[in-house]
């Protein structure tokens, strides 16, 4: 009897130890599917309470961020806890006369997103954004940092910090108009340049080659025709300038949606392309009454083959491509699609007279992104580490008023099996070096403090980490 109640007590024990591994297995399972992401602002907006910035703007920022980037690039899981994190977003002298430069103000912005990542207390600003608080430690084993415009060369720094200094919490990256975007970022455009007056070092690209045993898995979306992530690859081509120029004020402000395509792969990073309908050059006819949208619908064809020869839109968006000064297409090329686009646009016109887009009398097909005769958006793949990261809908293509079609993100061209590199650029000495000293100021919120921090900064512990490339060449 006694060999039979220790052999139901063994059988008893055995039941609870499978329901308990079960239990834990899908515990687990639902820790995988959480995160925090760490959203940073642009220039001027700092995401701070008090501060420039009302907490229904930061409200809508973390939305509009989560709804169209973060949110469909599934990185940070399901329940998905958004914080905003503290940099002093300043800019002299766009932000005022007694603002920061560019390079004192990205160091404090590193410093403070570094200990949010690292688990030290940093200064973060909490749903409802209704207050910053002290610093606390966001605890979490899983972030996605989301930057846009300045905040961009923050992110990109910390990417590299990471390679050189791993940590074990795994970490991806969202950018929205990235400055060190490899290929078309204005930071790498003119990589070794610096213009004192202004404070602004050209740093080079966002790093692409985390180690495979800890990716960083990277999101880089940019509006076409935005200069501070899609800048031509020839500045001598000064139409495609003046266009960017414009496009500054049409692709580049927040809030901006579209449709995003894919551009390419290289190593861990994923590459989209939101195109420009109506070239940023006529987008000020469309508010012409009557006549404008239609000479605008007219004239984008022909006029977007000009444009694109300040563009090789062949060489991948994760190639970081400096400026290429003696950048020309082949001009027979280029003058036989400025001729087939004329037709295109009077197609364009008719269709856009009559509601039917498939009123085109004339014969022509729609031109794509690049215009017509352009190459295809997606340039391939390099090296990639896995399938393209994806940038699934959220009730929509890129909020939850867009509608969005299963073709808008093709394939990636290449079939071959991926292939990791592991590699590290580290950071420059004294990137991070920055959170000691009066640099601690990145603790208060207020950007009045972190001025007054930066200004008892030598300038060569505020710029010093930004006045040399941060990275080798690729």
């Amino acid at each position: 009897m006694r060999q039979l109640w220790r052999s139901a007590w063994v059988a008893m024990l055995v039941g609870l130890a499978t329901v308990l591994a079960a239990f834990l297995s899908t515990v687990s399972s639902v820790v995988a599917l959480t995160g925090t992401a760490l959203y940073m602002g642009g220039t001027d907006h700092p995401l701070t309470i008090p501060g420039p910035d009302p907490p229904s703007y930061i409200d809508r920022y973390v939305s509009w961020a989560y709804d169209n980037f973060v949110g469909p690039s599934e990185l940070c899981g399901v329940a998905c806890a958004p914080v905003a994190v503290y940099t002093p977003a300043e800019f002299w002298p766009i932000t005022g006369l007694h603002s920061m430069t560019f390079d004192e103000s990205v160091p404090i912005g590193l410093a403070n997103l570094d200990d949010c990542v690292r688990g030290r207390p940093c200064t973060v600003t909490d749903p409802p954004f209704t207050s910053t608080g002290p610093p606390r430690i966001v605890s979490d084993d899983s972030f996605t940092v989301f930057s846009y415009s300045q905040s961009g060369t923050i992110a990109s720094l910390q990417k590299s910090d990471l390679i050189a200094h791993p940590i074990a919490a795994v970490v991806s990256f969202v950018f929205l108009s990235n400055p060190n975007r490899p290929n078309g970022g204005i930071l790498e455009r003119f990589v070794g340049i610096r213009l004192p007056i202004l404070g602004v070092t050209f740093n080079g690209a966002t790093v692409t080659n985390s180690p495979d045993t800890n990716p960083l898995t990277t999101v880089d979306v940019v509006h076409q025709y935005d200069p501070v992530g899609d800048f031509p690859t020839n500045p001598l081509n000064l139409l495609a300038d003046l266009n960017a120029l414009l496009g500054f004020a049409y692709e580049h402000p927040e809030f901006g949606t579209g449709t995003p395509l894919l551009q390419g792969q290289f190593q861990d990073s994923t590459y989209y392309l939101i195109p420009s309908a109506t070239l940023p050059l006529l987008r000020p006819l469309t508010v012409v009454p009557y006549l404008g949208p239609l000479l605008a619908t007219v004239l984008d064809p022909p006029l977007r083959v000009l444009v694109e020869t300040g563009y090789d839109r062949t060489i991948n968006p994760g190639a970081p491509t400096p400026a290429k000064w003696l950048y020309v297409p082949n001009p027979i090329t280029a003058t036989v699609n400025f001729l087939k686009a004329i037709p295109n646009g009077w197609d364009n016109g008719i269709a856009y007279l009559t509601g039917d887009p498939a009123n085109r009398p004339f014969g022509t097909t729609p031109q794509g992104p690049y215009g017509v005769g352009g190459p295809p958006v997606n340039a391939g793949a390099v090296d990639p580490y896995g399938p393209p990261t994806p940038l699934t809908s959220v009730g929509g293509p890129l909020g939850p008023a867009a509608a969005r079609t299963a073709s808008a993100v093709p394939a990636p061209s290449s079939s071959a099996p991926p292939r990791r590199r592991s590699a590290s650029r580290p950071l420059p000495d004294g990137a991070l070096d920055a959170r000691t000293g009066a640099a601690q100021a990145v603790a208060a919120p207020a950007p009045a403090a972190a001025r007054s921090a930066a200004e008892k900064r030598s300038a060569a512990s505020s710029t010093g980490a930004l006045r040399k490339r941060a990275w080798s060449a690729q």
